[in-house]
């Protein structure tokens, strides 16, 4: 029976000794996680049900060191907000936009129409609610900055795909450093929403064609890349990349993806990249 390893992303040692119990392995101390080297048989779903720690298993067939680019969705991933939400709540439209943000996310709907709908109902506007949104509502999810000065400090391309709409993708681009993004245009006259989308929407496809893209771009393989989700939109994208990841992610794309971060930040995945 081959060695499997697991990752155990959190601090606490005690934790991490009732892991290695369950699935009689060896513990190991890393600098900012544990990990348990077995021989046992385990499913990891069940193990995850037991402990409230985010596991992982490290795949020793994948080349962790040879990612190059990261790709990852924005709102509820990279910020802890649905930011067309966060602006219809602004003007008193939460209720008819959060029901529509929801029904897509959970793959219940689909999400060009749903986005369509969304700003169909946003229609006359002011911008200024954007401003306010950036002001007072968006925050970056836990770990966001830590991950992304550690890509950059081993030399990870990063990129922002997001079904949101460009003002908010620009913004977090800005603050992270992140390389380059892509998001939807939304039509303004007179510094307030027209109610129209211009150009094609990103959807699911859209997201796995810029990952493609951008492959091309740096001349890379699919294999080198990392992509980050938490909706139904992304699933699509995650079939691409060669290492996928769901962060707090719904039901619908956790099947789908290699590794799920449900409890701690986005900083977990460091732990993967960690040679000591």
């Amino acid at each position: 029976m081959a060695i499997q390893t697991l990752i155990v992303h959190d601090h606490n040692i005690e934790t991490a000794k009732k892991v290695a119990l369950d699935i009689n392995g060896e513990l190991e101390a890393r600098k900012s996680h544990f990990r348990v080297h077995t021989k046992s048989n385990f499913e990891i779903e069940n193990l995850r049900s037991y402990h409230s720690v985010d596991l992982n298993i490290f795949d020793q067939g994948f080349d962790y060191n040879n990612i190059k680019l990261m790709v990852s969705d924005m709102d509820s991933t990279l910020i802890s907000i649905e930011t067309i939400d966060e602006v219809a709540r602004q003007v008193d439209l939460s209720n008819e936009v959060s029901l529509i943000t929801e029904e897509a996310m959970q793959g219940q709907l689909d999400f060009s129409e749903s986005f369509k709908k969304r700003v169909s109902i946003l229609k006359g506007v002011s911008t200024e609610s954007f401003n306010e949104v950036y002001k007072n509502k968006m925050e970056l999810n836990p770990g966001a900055s830590e991950l992304f000065k550690f890509l950059k400090s081993i030399k990870i391309k990063t990129a922002l795909v997001s079904g949101g709409i460009n003002f908010f993708a620009e913004k977090v681009t800005d603050v992270l450093g992140i390389d380059t993004y892509r998001a939807n245009d939304v039509e303004i006259k007179n510094e307030a929403l027209t109610g129209n989308v211009l150009g094609a929407i990103v959807d699911a496809k859209a997201k796995a064609n810029y990952i493609e893209e951008l492959c091309n771009y740096y001349r890379l393989s699919p294999k080198q890349v990392i992509a980050i989700g938490d909706g139904a939109n992304d699933l699509e994208m995650m079939k691409v990349a060669g290492l996928s990841v769901a962060y707090h992610g719904k039901p619908i794309l956790k099947k789908s993806c290699n590794i799920h971060i449900n409890f701690g930040g986005l900083d977990s995945l460091i732990d993967f990249f960690d040679k000591s």
